[in-house]
């Protein structure tokens, strides 16, 4: 499943007290003042806290129970804002579901088609792209600079235009690239038509985006809690006149559902930009100062989403074929597919915010050149995910028939459904778990080596075995999550290992 945040943050081979790496303030900004992992000299550095003898001495027994406290205690405490926030942004998907796949089983299938491929590609990318926002606005904010954070928020607005219009303009010829891909002309028309009217909204997305990263950086997150907040309630409104047709409106179903999304993303973002423009408290950035940076002078800025960007584009690419293979299957396993996933997006929240957490604090020991206390916040961090994930699975493992029931009152739907639910259960768990190591190895400035796990584990692997399931062998819908299994295998192996490796490397240059 595509990380949303994933990307959201590089970690430091040095402290940004120094700043030697705009890359590696995020950690810095976060937890500066980690109280018990660095100490501060009067001059104001940051210089990593040694052990006293008697300390080494109680290591392996007393420093580990110490430590395993002190990660978890921190993991759960920095891992609940970002849950909340993404939760959130797939509260949208989650109304969107329920309420379309209530109103026709058919209406569900051109949803996920139209939702789940193309368009979740582009804007992937794009945030990817954009992650350089969190992270320089973070940069400045922890050396005070703040002019610096909002000249920052203008050439990111600027560039999330740029995007935006090449993000739209790529989703215009919605039917003709569905119908590219296989699709039959039924599908491609009714999913391109929610294709095209999503298109339409995602300049506003990228917007919000960049704002809210920038927010972020600044540690100012709670403006884009509350609009998301708003945007849920909203969309339960609009859904019922736009998809059922209430308060004067047509029933449009899909596409109906498709533009209360695009109309609240357009407000989302022109509320952002407004908040971020004119709020009192964010004068002191300097917002709307007349100056503009030169392209090449924030080169460094753009060239840090470049990796992000390739490892989303990868990702997405995979779980995008798996919608369009859905497709080949038919309407039925195609709205199947798409119920499924979208129950499998709550849970994911939870690996996201641990895996984040995670990151940070793999981040602060591979500043202070703690090998062993990197290697331990890491796997302290996957096994509270790997707990979290599996209460998950038991609880929709014991109650899917009445999740299924709240999606889509279809009996034929709900019956493809049900089997697939044991599925899901290990599905939520390995790649939840992928998501916290991925995250952990850029706690330690990894970022092309997950990006290649990624691809070997999702495109190499997972792609061909998911045709190969699901269509020759007939498996059909069941298929496409037993290829996800194998390849979230793939991927939580070889970078377990690969963060065995570099762990064990912390303080020693990489050698």
């Amino acid at each position: 499943m595509c990380e949303l945040s994933y990307a959201c943050h590089s970690f430091p081979q040095n402290f940004a007290c120094r700043h030697q790496s705009p890359a590696g303030v995020l950690t810095g900004v976060i937890l500066c003042a980690d109280y018990e992992d660095v100490q501060f000299s009067f001059a104001g550095s940051m210089e990593p806290r040694q052990m006293t003898d008697s300390q080494a001495e109680k290591q392996p027994a007393e420093w580990r129970r110490q430590r395993l406290r002190r990660h978890v205690g921190e993991i759960m405490r920095l891992a609940w804002p970002t849950m909340l926030s993404r939760l959130g942004i797939m509260g949208l998907a989650v109304t969107d579901t329920i309420m379309v796949g209530r109103f026709s089983t058919d209406q569900l299938a051109y949803l996920s088609l139209g939702s789940s491929s193309v368009i979740m590609l582009i804007l992937m990318i794009v945030i990817g792209l954009l992650i350089g926002t969190l992270v320089f606005s973070a940069d400045a904010y922890g050396r005070g600079d703040w002019a610096e954070c909002g000249a920052v928020w203008r050439r990111s607005l600027l560039f999330a235009i740029l995007l935006g219009a090449l993000a739209t303009a790529s989703a215009m010829p919605a039917e003709t690239l569905l119908l590219a891909t296989g699709q039959t002309p039924e599908l491609s028309r009714e999913g391109g038509r929610v294709m095209f009217v999503l298109g339409l909204g995602l300049g506003g997305h990228i917007l919000f985006v960049v704002c809210t990263f920038f927010l972020e950086g600044i540690e100012r997150p709670k403006a884009g809690m509350y609009a998301m907040v708003a945007a849920n309630l909203a969309n339960i409104g609009l859904n019922y006149m736009l998809v059922y047709g209430h308060g004067g409106f047509p029933a449009l179903g899909a596409e109906g559902s498709a533009w209360a999304t695009t109309i609240l993303r357009i407000l989302l973002a022109g509320g952002m930009v407004l908040y971020v423009l004119f709020a009192p408290s964010l004068a002191k950035y300097r917002i709307r100062r007349r100056h503009l940076t030169p392209w090449r002078d924030w080169r460094a800025q753009r060239h840090m989403g470049y990796a992000s960007g390739v490892s989303l584009g990868a990702e997405v690419v995979a779980f995008a074929a798996l919608s369009l293979f859905a497709g080949w299957l038919g309407k039925l396993p195609l709205a199947a597919y798409g119920l499924i996933f979208n129950i499998m997006t709550l849970p994911f929240m939870l690996a996201l915010g641990v895996g984040t957490a995670t990151g940070v604090r793999v981040g602060i020991a591979n500043a202070r050149a703690d090998a062993a206390d990197a290697t331990l916040a890491g796997w302290t961090g996957l096994t509270i995910s790997t707990l979290g994930l599996l209460l998950a699975s038991v609880l929709i493992f014991v109650f899917g028939p009445k999740i299924l029931g709240l999606y889509s009152s279809d009996p034929a739907l709900v019956a493809l459904a049900l089997p697939l639910v044991a599925l899901v259960s290990w599905v939520i768990i390995l790649d939840g778990d992928q998501a916290v190591l991925a995250n952990a190895l850029r706690g330690l400035g990894e970022t092309w080596i997950p990006t290649l796990i990624q691809s070997i584990a999702y495109i190499a692997v997972m792609l061909p075995v998911s045709w190969a399931l699901a269509l020759p062998l007939g498996r059909g819908v069941a298929g496409l999550l037993e290829a996800l299994i194998v390849g979230s295998v793939v991927s939580v192996v070889l970078q377990s290992w690969w963060f065995r490796v570099k762990s064990a490397q912390v303080g020693r240059g990489g050698k």
